[in-house]
C-alpha cells in the first residue's frame, strides 16, 4: 500500500506528465527566438549577417527601435537604443536568458525556476511589445500565453520525465528551496496550496486581462487601441523657417506596424486661411530634402528619401530640411500650417504662430494626433 507521500509524489509527476506538453512548446518558442538569432541565421541564403551582429541592419535590436513609441518605457529604451554598447550587451543578455529558460522548461531542470523566468521574460515582452500586431494582436497574444504557460508550469513542475525527477533522490532533492525552484510536492499543506494557486490564477487573470484593457481597451468596451499599430503617425515639431525659404522640422513616427514607413509624397505651409504659402512635392523632397536621423547605428529606425518623396519607419525621428521655396512670405504673429500629405488617410499637421528668430522665424505650436 502507497504511503501519502508516495501518492502525493505520483499526483505532482501526473500533474508534470499532463503539463509536458506546454512545457515543451513554451521551451521550443524561448529556444527557437535564441536559435534564429545566433545560429540558424549565421549565414542565411540573402548573405545578411546574424540577427545579434550590432554592426548590421539586422541586429534585432531594430525591433526594439521601431516598438519603442508604443511601449510602456520609450524614454528608458530611446537612451538604450542610443548607448549601443548596452544594447548590444542587453540583446545578448536576453537572449541566453531565453536560450537558458527554453533549455530548462524542455528538459525540465529547475522547471519552477524556468517557469519563473518565462513569466519575467513574457512580462518584459509585454511591456515593449504588447501593443503591436499588424493582424490579429500578435504580441499581446503571445505574450499572455507565454505568461499564462509558465504560471501553469510553476504549479505543476515537471514530473516523471525530467531531469528534475532525477535530481530529487539524491541530495540536491533534499534542498528546502528544492520544491520550490525544482518540481514535486510543496511542503505545504493543501489549503495552503489552493490559495497560492489562486492567488497565481489573479496574478496571470489581471496580467492577461490588464493589459489588454489597457492597450486594447476592449474589456469592456469597443477596440480603441492606446497606439495605433495600423496607421502612422508623424508627430512634429521645432518648425523653423528660414529667410531663404527653406523649412526644417522634426518629425517622429510615433505610431504604426513595424512591417512599412509612413509615405509623405506631399509638404505644404498654409496660412491661417488655408492658402497656399509655400509647396513642395513628392520629386523636391526624394531629391532635395535633407535627412539627419536621430538614430545613426544601421538599425536605427530611420526616416529615408524615397522615389516619390519622404518615407519614416515606426521609431524613426529627424531632423528634415525642405529646399527654398520661391517667393515665401512670413509675417509675425500669423498662425501657419504645416501639412504633410501621406499616400493615403489623414495627413499630419502642425499649427503654430510664427515668432521671428535669428535668421527667420519658429512656429510655436502644437502637432495634431491621428
Amino acid at each position: 500500500m502507497s504511503t501519502n507521500n508516495e501518492q502525493t509524489q505520483n499526483i505532482y509527476g501526473q500533474m508534470g506528465l499532463a503539463s509536458l506538453a506546454i512545457r515543451f512548446t513554451m521551451g521550443f518558442i524561448f529556444w527557437g527566438g535564441f536559435s534564429r538569432r545566433a545560429i540558424y541565421a549565421v549565414a542565411p541564403a540573402d548573405g545578411n549577417h546574424f540577427k545579434l551582429d550590432v554592426e548590421h541592419a539586422n541586429f534585432v535590436g531594430n525591433k526594439i527601435a521601431a516598438a519603442y513609441p508604443g511601449s510602456f518605457m520609450p524614454d528608458t529604451l530611446v537612451s538604450v537604443i542610443q548607448n549601443v554598447p548596452l544594447m548590444n550587451f542587453t540583446m545578448w543578455l536576453f537572449s541566453f536568458a531565453e536560450l537558458a529558460v527554453g533549455l530548462a522548461l524542455i528538459f525540465g531542470f529547475a522547471t519552477r525556476l524556468a517557469a519563473i523566468g518565462g513569466m519575467a521574460l513574457n512580462f518584459g515582452m509585454m511591456l515593449v511589445f504588447g501593443w503591436m500586431g499588424s493582424t490579429c494582436l500578435d504580441e499581446w497574444t503571445m505574450a499572455a500565453f507565454g505568461f499564462g504557460i509558465s504560471a501553469a508550469v510553476y504549479i505543476t513542475g515537471a514530473g516523471y520525465y525530467s531531469i528534475d525527477n532525477k535530481l530529487a533522490s539524491g541530495k540536491i532533492g533534499q534542498w528546502k528551496l528544492f520544491p520550490w525552484l525544482f518540481s514535486g510536492p510543496f511542503p505545504i499543506s493543501n489549503d495552503a496550496l489552493k490559495k497560492m494557486s489562486l492567488w497565481i490564477a489573479a496574478l496571470t487573470f489581471i496580467f492577461v486581462v490588464g493589459f489588454y484593457n489597457v492597450l486594447y481597451g476592449a474589456t469592456y468596451s469597443k477596440l480603441k487601441p492606446r497606439v495605433s499599430f495600423h496607421h502612422q503617425n508623424i508627430q512634429i515639431s521645432d518648425v523653423h523657417v528660414k529667410d531663404d525659404g527653406s523649412l526644417s522640422f522634426y518629425g517622429y513616427v510615433n505610431a504604426g506596424p513595424d512591417t512599412q514607413k509612413g509615405y509623405v509624397i506631399k509638404a505644404e505651409l498654409k496660412d491661417e486661411f488655408g492658402d497656399n504659402v509655400a509647396t513642395w512635392d513628392g520629386t523636391t523632397m526624394a531629391n532635395k530634402a535633407e535627412i539627419d536621423n536621430t538614430f545613426k547605428m544601421p538599425w536605427g529606425s530611420k526616416f529615408v528619401r524615397t522615389r516619390f518623396g519622404i518615407g519614416g519607419k515606426t521609431g524613426a525621428q529627424a531632423t528634415i530640411k525642405l529646399p527654398s521655396a520661391e517667393d515665401m512670405e512670413i509675417e509675425e504673429g500669423e498662425t501657419y500650417t504645416l501639412k504633410l500629405s501621406q499616400i493615403e488617410g489623414k495627413p499630419f499637421e502642425f499649427t503654430g504662430v510664427a515668432k521671428a528668430e535669428n535668421g527667420g522665424f519658429v512656429l510655436e505650436g502644437k502637432s495634431s494626433e491621428h
